[in-house]
């Protein structure tokens, strides 16, 4: 990274550090290889510095909680819809959650 990068993403962070933070629960159904695109979920989820966890059930559920600030949030939400080569999501539901205060890092569940 040179200069001008570093500057604009300090200018980033410090807009985002800002932001209201907010929470959401993601629900993917369709056809996924559970352990390839949990890794693919929890490798965003830190690119994009949100905190959370990631639970599948089977291959073809995928229940994700995130918290961080909305554009973010918006950000892994278009992510994942369209996810890794080898997942093929055909469905996704967004619900409001009450964030955590004491949330911290990312994480897979079960």
């Amino acid at each position: 990274m040179n200069q001008a990068d570093d500057l604009r993403h300090l200018r980033r962070s410090n807009a985002l550090a800002d932001a209201a933070v907010t929470a959401v629960q993601i629900w993917l159904g369709g056809v996924f290889a559970p352990e390839s695109f949990v890794g693919w979920i929890c490798h965003r989820a830190r690119l994009l510095d949100l905190a959370g966890s990631v639970k599948a059930q089977g291959n073809t559920d995928m229940y994700i909680h995130v918290q961080g600030p909305q554009p973010m949030i918006d950000a892994m939400e278009m992510a994942c819809s369209l996810g890794p080569m080898d997942a093929n999501v055909e469905r996704i539901e967004v619900r409001s959650m009450a964030p955590n205060p004491r949330l911290t890092g990312f994480e897979v569940l079960g």
